[in-house]
C-alpha cells in the first residue's frame, strides 16, 4: 500500500490529504455532537423513567398500605384486651364488613392457646358472593401453623406480604396475603401467640400496570421477591414464569443479572440492549424496588423508539455530509490542479532530459515561489551538466588508451603468476598428504602400544585366575555328586537309625548341597567373566575383520554388568536392548571396539550405581543399548539415566587424563583412547549428549567398510 501511494502524482496526493483532513475534522465534529445529543437524551430518559417508577410505586403502595394496616391494627387491639373466641370473631366480622377491598381476614393462634383440649384455633372471615362468612379452621389434615403465611412472620418477627397466588376457590383470581404477628405481654416481655392476616385481590394491579405505556411498544412489569411475574403484558407468564426462567428460555443471560439486582432491592437503568419478550424490540430496562412489599417494578424502554429523533437527525446529517463531500472534492481538485500545473510542465521537460536530450527547452516560469526557483535551478544544472559532459568525453578517451596498455601487462602477469601458483599448490598437496600419513601412523602406533599392554595384562590375569577357578568349579561339581550319592546311602539306612538323627543328617546334607550349588553357580559366573577377559585380549590390534556388531555389543554388555556385580553385590540395573537385525557383519577391529563398548558401559553402570546410593528406592537405574542400520554406516547408542555430565565438562571428557571420578576410581584415559579408536582408527564419529542429574548418552557412528 505504501509503495502504491508513492507512485501517485502530486495532484492526487494533495487532493487526498486535503479531502481526508477536512472530512475527518467534520466527521469528528459530527460524532461529538451525536454523542452529546445521545447523552442528553439518555439523561432526560433516566429522569423521566425515575419519575415514572416513583409515581407508579407510590400509587401501588397507596393501594396496598391501607390493607397492610388492617391486620396490624387488629393485632394491636387484640393484644390490648383479654382475648376470647367471641371477641376475635366479632372483630374479624367488623373489620371485614368495614373494608370492602379486603377479600378475607384470619386470626390464627398457637396450638393449645385456649387449653390442652383445644389444639387448633384459626378464625377465617371471607366474602362469599354478597354475604360475609366466618369459619373456624384447623384439623389434623390442615395444620395451619406449618404454612408459610404463618411461619414466615413468626420466624422473621415482622409484618410481611406473601408471594402472590391464584385463589382457585375464589374464582381463580390473583391475590396476596399480608401477615402481622400477634403477641401477648407477659411480665413486660412479648410472646408470640399467633398471626393476623388480610387477603387482597391483585386484579386491579394487573390492569393498572398494563395501562402504563412507554412509547409504542414499551411496557411495565412487576416481579415478586423470588422473581416470579406478578404483572406482565403476556398473561401466560404471570405466576408461571420467573425472570430467571425467561432468561434461560430466551437465552438472555443479561436478563438474569437484572433479575438478581431487582430481587436484591436495587434500582437503576440498564442500557444494555436485549430483545424484550413481549414485542421482540431492542430494549433497555429501568427498575426500582417496592420496599413495603419486597416486590420490584420494571420498565421496558424500546431503544429504537426513544432514539428515533436523533437517528432521523443522524440520517439527515449523513445526507448533507455526502453532498458536502462531493462539493468539497470538486473544489479541492480544481485548486490542486491549478497549483500543480507548472510542475507538470517542468516534469515533462525533465523526462526528456532523463532520456538523454540535454538540450531540451525548459518552460519559462516567472513566479517567485518555490516552483519558479526550482525551474531556475534546473536550468543552471542543465548548463553545468553540458560542460561536465564535454570534459568527461575527453577524459574517457585518455582512460581508454591507458586501459589497453594495462590489460596487456595484466595478461602476461597473470600467466606468470598462474604457473608459479600451480607449482606451489602441487608441492603443498604433497606435503599435506605426507603430514597426514605421519600423524595417522603416529596415532596408530600409540594406540597399538596402549592396547597391546592392556591386552597382555588382561590375558595374564585371566590365565592366572582360570586355573584356581577351574579347581573350584570341578570340586564344587564333585561335591554335588558326592552329596547326591551320600543322600542315597543315608536313604538305605533310614530304618536303621533314629528318626531325629536321620533328620539331622538330612539337614546337614541339604546345607552341603546348597553351599556347593552356590559355589558352583558363582564359579561359573566368574568363569564367564574370565572368558570375556580372554576374548577381550584376543586378536591382533589394528586388524579389521568382518564382525557381528550386535553380538559383540551384547557380549560386553554382559561382561560389564557381571563385572560391576562382582565388585558390588548390591548393584543392579535394568538393561533395555534394541538391536537392529538388518545390520550385516561390518569391517572393524573387534578387540579395540570392544574396549570402547566396555569403557562406556562401565561408566554408565558406575553413574547409575552412584545415583542409586544417593536417591535410594525412589530411583530405578536403566541402561539403554540400541543399534541402527544407516545404510553405509552403523549407529550405536548407549544411554544411562545416571548422574549425567556437567555442561562445563562436555568439551573436556575426551581429553587424556581428564576424569570426574574420585581419586583411584579412574585414570582419565578411557574416553580418550575410545575417541582415538572410533574417530582415528575406524574413521567414525563419537558424540556425547547429557543433562546433569538426568542422563548421559554416547552415540557412535562407524562406516561399514
Amino acid at each position: 500500500m505504501k509503495n502504491i501511494f508513492r507512485k501517485r502524482s502530486l495532484t492526487f496526493k494533495m487532493i487526498f490529504f486535503i479531502f481526508v483532513s477536512v472530512y475527518l475534522i467534520f466527521t469528528g465534529i459530527f460524532y461529538y455532537n451525536y454523542k452529546v445529543s445521545e447523552g442528553i437524551i439518555k439523561k432526560d430518559l433516566k429522569e423521566n423513567v425515575d419519575y415514572l417508577t416513583d409515581a407508579t410505586i407510590n400509587k401501588v403502595e397507596a393501594m396496598l398500605n391501607p390493607i397492610a394496616e388492617l391486620p396490624f391494627n387488629l393485632a394491636r387491639i387484640l393484644e390490648s384486651e383479654n382475648m376470647t373466641k367471641k371477641q376475635i370473631t366479632g372483630y374479624l366480622e367488623i373489620f371485614l364488613k368495614n373494608n370492602p377491598e379486603v377479600y378475607g381476614m384470619t386470626v390464627s393462634l398457637e396450638p393449645y392457646f385456649f387449653g390442652q383440649n383445644e389444639k387448633y384455633f384459626c378464625a377465617y372471615a371471607y366474602r362469599s358472593g354478597n354475604r360475609d362468612t366466618l369459619v373456624i379452621l384447623g384439623s389434623e389434615s390442615y395444620d395451619y401453623f406449618y404454612l408459610d403465611w404463618y411461619q414466615i412472620p413468626k420466624e422473621l418477627d415482622r409484618n410481611i406480604w406473601s408471594e402472590p397466588f391464584f385463589d382457585e376457590g375464589g374464582g381463580n383470581i390473583m391475590m396476596a396475603t399480608f401477615s402481622a404477628p400477634l403477641y401477648e405481654n407477659i411480665n413486660g416481655k412479648k410472646k408470640f401467640i399467633g398471626v393476623v392476616t388480610a387477603d387482597v385481590s391483585l386484579e386491579w394491579l394487573k390492569d393498572f400496570i398494563s395501562g402504563i405505556k412507554i412509547f409504542k411498544t414499551g411496557y411495565a412489569f412487576i416481579i415478586s421477591r423470588s422473581g416470579k411475574m406478578i404483572s406482565h403484558p403476556n398473561s401466560d407468564l404471570i405466576l408461571n414464569e420467573t425472570l430467571f426462567t425467561i432468561s434461560i428460555e430466551k437465552n438472555l443471560p443479561h436478563l438474569r443479572e437484572i433479575g438478581r439486582k431487582m430481587i436484591n432491592g436495587e434500582s437503576g437503568l440498564d442500557d444494555v440492549e436485549y430483545k424484550n419478550v413481549a414485542s421482540g424490540e431492542n430494549s433497555w430496562i429501568a427498575y426500582a424496588p417496592m420496599k413495603n412489599t419486597g416486590w420490584s417494578l420494571g420498565i421496558v424502554i424500546p431503544v429504537d423508539e426513544f432514539m428515533a429523533d436523533i437517528n432521523q437527525l443522524f440520517r439527515k446529517v449523513i445526507h448533507f455530509a455526502l453532498g458536502g463531500s462531493v462539493l468539497l472534492l470538486i473544489v479541492v481538485v480544481l485548486i490542486s490542479r491549478s497549483i500543480t500545473k507548472p510542475l507538470r510542465i517542468l516534469t515533462a521537460a525533465v523526462d526528456k532530459f532523463a532520456k538523454g536530450n540535454f538540450n531540451v527547452s525548459l518552460p519559462e516560469i516567472y513566479s517567485k515561489d518555490e516552483i519558479g526557483k526550482l525551474c531556475s535551478s534546473f536550468g543552471f544544472m542543465q548548463s553545468e551538466l553540458n560542460k561536465t559532459i564535454e570534459v568527461l568525453v575527453d577524459t574517457s578517451e585518455e582512460l581508454r588508451i591507458s586501459n589497453e596498455k594495462l590489460e596487456e601487462y595484466s595478461r602476461t602477469l597473470e600467466i606468470k603468476v598462474s604457473d608459479r601458483t600451480k607449482e606451489l599448490s602441487e608441492k603443498n598437496i604433497e606435503l599435506e598428504k605426507t603430514l597426514l600419513q605421519l600423524k595417522d601412523t603416529q596415532k596408530q602406533l600409540i594406540i597399538q602400544e596402549k592396547m597391546a599392554s592392556l591386552g597382555g595384562l588382561t590375558a595374564g590375569i585371566a590365565h592366572e585366575i582360570k586355573n584356581p577357578l577351574n579347581f573350584v568349579n570341578n570340586f564344587s561339581e564333585l561335591t554335588l555328586d558326592l552329596a547326591k550319592e551320600l543322600g542315597e546311602e543315608i536313604e538305605k539306612l533310614k530304618n536303621k537309625i533314629e528318626e531325629t538323627d536321620y533328620n539331622y543328617i538330612n539337614d546337614i546334607l541339604s546345607d552341603v548341597k546348597q553351599n556347593a550349588g552356590k559355589i558352583n553357580e558363582h564359579g561359573k559366573r566368574a568363569d564367564s567373566i574370565v572368558k570375556g577377559m580372554l576374548l577381550h585380549s584376543r586378536g591382533k590390534t589394528g586388524e579389521k575383520i568382518p564382525t557381528d556388531i550386535n553380538s559383540l555389543l551384547e557380549e560386553y554388555v554382559n561382561l560389564a554388568y557381571h563385572g560391576m556385580r562382582a565388585m558390588d553385590s548390591t548393584f543392579n540395573v535394568k538393561i533395555e536392548r534394541a538391536y537392529d537385525d538388518t545390520i550385516e557383519k561390518i569391517e572393524v577391529v573387534p578387540q579395540d571396539l570392544s574396549r570402547v563398548f566396555l569403557n562406556i558401559i562401565n561408566n554408565g553402570c558406575y553413574s547409575t550405581n552412584e545415583k542409586k546410593k544417593q536417591l535410594g528406592e525412589e530411583y530405578n537405574p536403566v541402561l539403554k543399548i540400541s543399534t541402527t542400520n544407516l545404510g553405509g554406516k552403523v549407529e550405536i547408542r548407549i544411554r544411562d539415566n545416571g548422574k549425567g555430565i556437567p555442561a562445563e565438562n562436555l568439551d573436556k571428557i575426551f581429553n587424556p587424563f581428564f576424569t570426574t571420578k574420585p581419586t583411584g576410581k579412574g585414570t582419565g584415559l578411557g574416553l580418550s583412547i575410545s575417541y582415538d579408536i572410533i574417530v582415528d582408527e575406524h574413521k567414525g564419529e563419537f558424540k556425547v549428549d547429557s543433562k546433569e542429574g538426568e542422563y548421559a548418552e554416547f552415540v557412535i557412528v562407524i562406516p561399514k567398510k
